[in-house]
């Protein structure tokens, strides 16, 4: 095929080859273009070629003889030039990527383009990055930023975040957090209150990073674990396996003795892990065993990210660690992929190409002949199903902890039974305070988890009950203290505090619910011997944020860790003796089928950081809703009775693991738009007629607004979920229509 509608070229194609090349665009085809003979081009390697009236950096899937049928050779364009010698991607990575586009409705260069660092894809290596700070002796003083944020609101906002980031913050990490453009921070520079540098960047991120290591003596279950694995390593053949351990049994040791076998073959290994604050102390325990490191994670610069690929293209660099992008590192002779925490959320890409990391890893373990270990305490009901079925997934257990240390014990506390302070939100019932001050006594450390940032989640008018919402997204506002300032947490755009009811006029507001905001202002005044660090995503603005707030953590400057979903992961301080979940309903109350589990994932998670010690542990957990089998189960620490429950339920509705369920959005400007984008939608599925799918819709979201569009939903689930492949022929068609989206639910 050509990249027409250009216009004939009047290039006159001499004996040569024919190149098809993947470009990044939703169009699900490929475009070929002409190349000399004597030029050695080989699939997976990049050419810069002309498409349109611009210039594009493509990948080359396949070499032809001949001209596309149909197509006269001499409307075809040459290449502008080949980028790489030696191919950057493998056949394996191409297979790969050609199935996650067929699997997850993109085209082909959507998914090569997501295995690329952003350099790679641009064709060029930028060597440093630009970060911004204020010039604090030239900033004005509070009452001239007052006047300065009812004129000009972007450039006070601008000014506040720099001033809580307390350094400098790189310019891209800034854009994302604030919502802001470049535009205010110009302005600003030309004022003298910012100023703008250049850093040249390295390539080896936490290349100081060392931890203790000399192995610890494996446990007779750890021993067996190990055992399979590296049989299954030895054979060099396909296996997956689902390593069920609770928090604390020793699930990492099992890996680093699997990861230490596959490097004396010779082969390499990557290892996901869900959050960019855990890639330090992952990549330092792995560093102590496995030598040299290399790390990929969103985190990093360009060049970081472009420097550690190239190590591991050429076989430098034979370890990987990282979040999911890391997934597609380019590892020769690869023989192992670790997925731990399998079941977190965040191995969900929610953008194009929307592929879900465990997935990819089990099918990139396939094509490269490699194992695959799912490592979870609570695993997604989908894997636990397939293995408790047998289905092509072994289960290995580790059902106690390491050297006989106990699971903590967990209190549910009924917070309609507690008082709150006087005049004051209930934050920390009497269980948890009482808790709290014996460890705080015994020097001893806590952690307080709450999924919600912010002071307060939402405006509430006492008369009417209504609740103030962004006017441009369907969801309530959140209060932040310390910008004085309503914020939408969809859109990131800021308002003043509303005074009045948007319904009904009454003056009655107040602020209603908790976040993390209120909750360390809360723990702060109720014990004074608290040292509190808050780690959310107002507090965490700089990429050394993380390590900074655990490192000081860990040698005592705080003895009490309070954030969201960060903390409730991976994290492992042996003095710690005291968890509490402030809120355990916040995960309940989403329009999602996979609520409960969430729920009783992140309980359980959270649970875990308590008692991994002699010293033993308590976890407090507070919640609205006691008797709910997710909390319930998670203060038993009973995985499998919750699994059990929950399966039954789900097969009774029919949804996966024993349907395949694909959601389909569309949006638009104007109501009228997206009901007619919708239809069409629903009548393209209706009319293939496939009788084991059920097609659900079109029907308003949940959110049904979203940054000023409207917004319909379809939900189709098939039963079997193999069933799902006579809709895939719309499905493709469907997501290259502007203003649809295709996805995995």
């Amino acid at each position: 095929m050509s990249d027409s509608p250009a216009q004939p070229s009047l290039f006159a194609a001499p004996e040569g080859q024919y190149v098809r090349v993947a470009l990044d665009t939703p169009v699900r085809r490929e475009f070929s273009y002409w190349a000399p003979s004597d030029q050695p081009i080989e699939p997976g390697a990049r050419v810069r070629v002309p498409f349109g009236s611009r210039q594009r950096v493509g990948v080359v899937v396949g070499i032809d003889p001949h001209p596309p049928v149909g197509v006269d050779a001499n409307r075809v364009r040459p290449i502008t030039a080949l980028l790489d010698a030696q191919p950057l991607l493998t056949p394996a990575l191409l297979r790969l990527a050609r199935t996650i586009a067929d699997h997850n409705f993109c085209s082909w260069g959507n998914a090569l383009a997501a295995m690329l660092p952003a350099t790679l894809r641009r064709g060029r290596a930028r060597r440093t990055i630009t970060h911004v700070e204020l010039v604090r002796e030239s900033v004005p003083p509070a009452a001239d930023l007052e006047v300065l944020a009812g004129r000009y609101p972007k450039q006070e906002k601008a000014i506040a975040y720099l001033e809580r980031a307390g350094g400098p913050v790189e310019l891209r990490e800034f854009l994302n957090r604030s919502g802001l453009s470049r535009s205010p921070l110009d302005t600003l520079r030309k004022k003298g209150w910012v100023r703008f540098s250049q850093i040249e960047e390295s390539g080896m991120p936490f290349a100081d990073e060392v931890a203790r290591d000399q192995p610890p003596q494996l446990t007779d279950q750890q021993r067996l674990c190990v055992d399979a694995l590296c049989e299954s390593i030895e054979r060099r053949e396909v296996e997956h396996f689902l390593l069920f351990g609770v928090t604390g049994s020793g699930k990492t040791e099992v890996y680093l003795h699997a990861l230490e076998r596959c490097l004396e073959q010779g082969r390499g290994g990557i290892v996901l892990v869900p959050e960019i604050s855990l890639t330090p102390q992952t990549v330092a325990r792995f560093r102590a065993r496995c030598g040299e490191v290399a790390v990929l994670h969103s985190g990093l610069t360009d060049a970081e990210r472009h420097d550690q690929w190239k190590a591991i293209r050429t076989g430098r660099v034979r370890v990987v660690v990282g979040a999911r992008s890391a997934l597609f590192a380019p590892v020769p002779d690869l023989g192992l992929i670790i997925v731990d925490e399998e079941h977190e959320s965040s191995f969900k890409q929610e953008s194009v190409p929307r592929y879900h990391a465990r997935d990819v890893a089990l099918e990139r373990a396939r094509l490269e002949g490699a194992v695959s270990i799912l490592g979870s305490a609570t695993p997604s009901l989908e894997i636990w199903h397939a293995a408790k079925e047998r289905r092509s997934i072994r289960l290995l257990e580790l059902p106690d902890r390491v050297a006989g240390g106990q699971l903590p014990q967990v209190q549910v506390v009924d917070l309609r039974s507690e008082r709150p302070e006087k005049g004051h939100w209930l934050v920390m019932s009497a269980p948890l305070r009482t808790a709290l001050e014996a460890a705080l006594e015994r020097d001893e450390k806590a952690i307080l988890f709450l999924n919600r940032r912010g002071y307060a989640p939402a405006w509430h008018c006492c008369d009417c009950g209504a609740v103030a919402h962004c006017p441009s997204c369907d969801v309530p506002i959140t209060y932040h203290k310390w910008r004085k300032r309503a914020l939408c947490h969809i859109c990131l755009n800021e308002q003043d505090q509303p005074k009045i009811c948007q319904a009904c006029s009454s003056v009655k507001v107040q602020l209603v619910g908790v976040g993390t905001e209120r909750a360390e202002e809360a723990v702060m005044r109720q014990l004074p011997q608290a040292r509190v660090v808050r780690m959310d995503r107002d507090t965490m603005l700089r990429r050394e944020s993380y390590e900074e707030a655990l490192d000081a953590f860990r040698a005592g400057t705080y003895n009490v860790l309070l954030g969201t979903q960060m903390v409730a992961k991976g994290l492992d301080f042996p003095d710690v003796t005291v968890v509490g979940v402030l809120n355990a309903d916040t995960a309940l109350h989403q329009p999602d089928f996979r609520a409960s589990e969430r729920c009783f994932d992140l309980v359980s998670q959270v649970s875990g950081r308590a008692g991994r010690s002699d010293r033993g542990g308590k976890v407090v957990v507070q919640t609205f809703l006691p008797d709910h089998p997710s909390i319930r189960h998670a203060a038993h620490h009973d995985f499998q009775s919750f699994a059990r429950d929950e399966l039954a339920e789900r097969r009774e509705f029919q949804y996966p693991p024993f349907s395949a369920a694909v959601r389909i959005t569309c949006e638009a400007e104007q109501v009228s738009a997206v009901e007619r984008l919708a239809q069409h939608a629903a009548d393209a599925l209706r009319a293939v007629r496939a009788s084991q799918c059920a097609i659900l819709g079109p029907a308003p979201p949940p959110v049904e607004r979203v940054r000023g569009r409207v917004r319909r939903q379809l939900l189709i689930k098939a039963s079997p979920a193999e069933a799902i492949a006579e809709l895939h022929p719309v499905l493709h068609e469907l997501c290259q229509k502007q203003g649809i989206v295709v996805d995995h639910w």
